[in-house]
Order: structure tokens, then sequence, then C-alpha cells
């Protein structure tokens, strides 16, 4: 048969040869074959590789912006009043407070002060010259041998509260942990000593003579070092220590002296003491707004 038969699959028109198409068929039929299966392989290789493509997995991305979509749509139909947005401040501060506190701020300006503002300050410091004080039980050698002294500052360290009982019977030379409530019933001061590494060098100006057709001076002065360069730790002093902050015991502690105490003060004397900023106009000075 020369005329092509049409036949409507999928809502497309699929055109073939009846010769062709028939003689196929008519040879499955006496093989056995089942015409689906065989009809199902042919759809398949007239498809080609194209027909296994699957979109979800080419595209994954599609599927999430719809769900974003779909959450934007959400949000659009939420109304933008009074009480949402009372409502919305409510447990925005709730939330930051549940897990900030209300005293974060102080403790943590404390610990930048005392990892990075100590340090700053005595490095801004750098040399010292030491000038003599013209006493006579101070003076080198020469005639103008007064013995003088360069000094820098290095590393500032800072120990966590420590104290002695002064008993060696009960601890021995052995330093204990200071801890609040010892300064609270004992009356201190809840502090930490404070170290710093000192390079100092001590050295006298004296006069020698030199060669006048070289340098145009009969005697020029010139330094003797007496002492050569030096490194050792002195102690500043004591600073006080914030409860709670890096520095106290109280910090990463199981069990606090209160459960209720969240720190943010210190302890001098024995007495708490909290830190508050205060702008108090000038009464003496006339302010133009």
């Amino acid at each position: 048969m020369s005329s092509n038969t049409a036949m409507e699959e999928d809502g497309g028109n699929i055109s073939e040869s009846s010769s062709s198409f028939g003689d196929l068929m008519d040879a499955i039929r006496d093989n056995g074959m089942e015409e689906d299966v065989v009809l199902s392989s042919i759809d398949k290789d007239k498809a080609g590789p194209s027909s296994t493509f699957s979109k979800d997995k080419a595209f994954p991305m599609e599927i999430e912006e719809e769900d974003d979509d779909e959450d934007l749509e959400d949000l659009d139909d939420v109304p933008f009043t009074e009480a949402v947005l009372n409502k919305f401040c409510k447990e925005a501060s709730r939330s930051f407070f549940s897990e900030y506190g209300l005293i974060s701020h102080q403790i943590n300006s404390y610990n930048d002060f005392v990892d990075n503002g100590i340090q700053a300050l005595v490095d801004s410091i750098g040399e010292i010259n030491v000038e003599p004080g013209y006493d006579p039980s101070k003076k080198g050698g020469g005639e103008s041998g007064w013995r003088r002294a360069r000094i820098k500052f290095g590393k500032v360290k800072i120990t966590k509260p420590m104290f002695w009982t002064g008993d060696k019977a009960v601890c021995g030379n052995k330093e204990l942990k200071f801890l609040p409530r010892h300064a609270r019933l004992q009356k201190m001061t809840y502090s930490a000593r404070m170290k710093v590494e000192v390079e100092y060098e001590v050295y006298t100006m004296e006069n020698e003579r030199s060669d006048k057709f070289k340098t145009g001076q009969e005697q020029r002065i010139v330094e003797k070092i007496l002492r050569p360069k030096e490194k050792t730790e002195v102690l500043l002093g004591s600073l006080p220590v914030m409860v709670r902050s890096n520095l106290c015991w109280m910090n990463g502690a199981e069990k606090g002296d209160c459960d209720f105490d969240h720190g943010g003060y210190f302890l001098i004397k024995g007495a708490e003491k909290v830190i508050y900023v205060i702008c108090v106009y000038l009464t003496t000075c006339l302010f133009i707004l």
C-alpha cells in the first residue's frame, strides 16, 4: 500500500508507512511477542536520549525558588499593622536578652579592655629615658659620669585572682583561688595582680678626647654601658576584676555563688560597685543648641 496511515498519540500526529509497519507487526505476531512492549521500545528509540531527561534532576533549584515564592506570598498575606509590629519587637527583644543577657555590654567592654586596651596603653608609652638626680652617691666614673637609664615596657600579664592565707600549715606556700564570696565575707577587693616585662639599660655619659682634625673637637661625649640590657618582670599593681568576666573564676563555672547573679560589677572592700555613665551639663558653661 502506498497511502500513509495517520495515528494520533498524546495529542500529536505520527505518520508511518503502512507497508513497512504492517510487515513489522506480522513478524511480531509470528514470533509471539507482545505488541505493547515492542511499541514502547520503538517509541523510546524514536525519542532518543532526550526522553530520559528529568527536569527535576537537571534543575533542582526551580523547586526551591517555588518554595521561596510561596513563603513571600505568605508574608504578603500578613497585614503590617501596629499590633503585628509590637509583637515582632517584643519577640525580638526577648530573644536577644535571653541569649546575651542584660549586662553583656558591660562584660564585653571589660574583656576587651583587659585583652587589648591595657597592652595598647603600655605600648603607647614607648621608651623612657631616666635622667640622673645628680646625687653624689650615685655618681659613676669620670667628670660627667652620672648614671642614666633607658626603660622600655613589654608584654603585660594578668593572672586570675589568687590569695595566700599566710599559714604554711594550712596551704604551705601554695596560693589558693580567690572567689567573689571570699571578698564579700572578708571585705576585700576582688582583684588580680598585673605584671609587665621591663627591659632596662644603665649607662653614663663621659667626655673622651678625640682627634680635632677628624671631629673638629678636642673632646666628645660618649656613652659607656655600665649594665647591659636586661629583662625582668615588675608588679604594676592590682586590677579590680569584674564578676563573670574572663578573669573571674565564676566564668564558665558549673556552680556559682548565686544562680541569679549575672555579674557585671566589682567588689571593692566587700561592697558591690557598678560603673554607669551619666551625661551632665556644666552649669558654668553656655550651651547653644
